[in-house]
Order: C-alpha cells, then structure tokens, then sequence
C-alpha cells in the first residue's frame, strides 16, 4: 500500500497567509469600515451642499482605493451608490423640498 503524498498539502501551505499578513489585511479592513462609515456618517449629518456632499463622496472613494487599490469597480458597485441614497434621502428632506414649495 502506499503512502498518500503530501506533496499537495506542502502546496496549501505555501498558499496560506502569515499571521501578519492576516493582521495587516484586519487593519487595512478596520481602516476601510472606519473611513466609510465616517463618510457616511458626516453625509447624513453635516451641514453641506449638495456639491460640497459629492466632494465628500470623491474624496472617500480616494481615500477607499489607497487602502484597497484597484478595486475601483467594487466601489462603484457597492459604495458609491451606500452614499447616493443617503444623498437622496437628505435631498427629499432638505434640498428637492425647498425648491418644490418655491
């Protein structure tokens, strides 16, 4: 009978992540959900136009691919639109509702 190779799983090992790699990719996550959700945070609260907002929403999404770059599809798919219904949500109670009374 012979024996099972462990040539494949000397292979899996070669492919797994160092503790800090993982460390370094937590970081960099905890960096990203803190970034976005700070952003998102000042777009529903702050006193801003509606260009200064999507100045705001750019200047994320710069911040977003230093952390994560070449990912500017996933923001597009994923953040960008998170941040335009907050800007629609405060756009029918602040911006669209004042020009429709006037």
């Amino acid at each position: 009978m012979d024996m099972p190779s462990s040539a494949p799983r000397e292979k899996n090992l070669k492919n797994m992540a160092t503790n800090r790699e993982i460390l370094e990719e937590q970081v960099r996550m905890n960096r990203l959900r803190a970034t976005v959700d700070v952003a998102a945070y000042f777009l529903r609260g702050a006193s801003l136009s509606h260009e200064e907002a999507l100045d705001v929403i750019e200047h994320t999404r710069k911040e977003v691919l230093k952390l994560c770059p070449g990912k500017e599809d996933v923001f597009d798919l994923v953040l960008r639109p998170r941040f335009i219904r907050i800007l629609d949500e405060r756009a029918m109670k602040e911006w669209a509702v004042a020009d429709a009374v006037n």
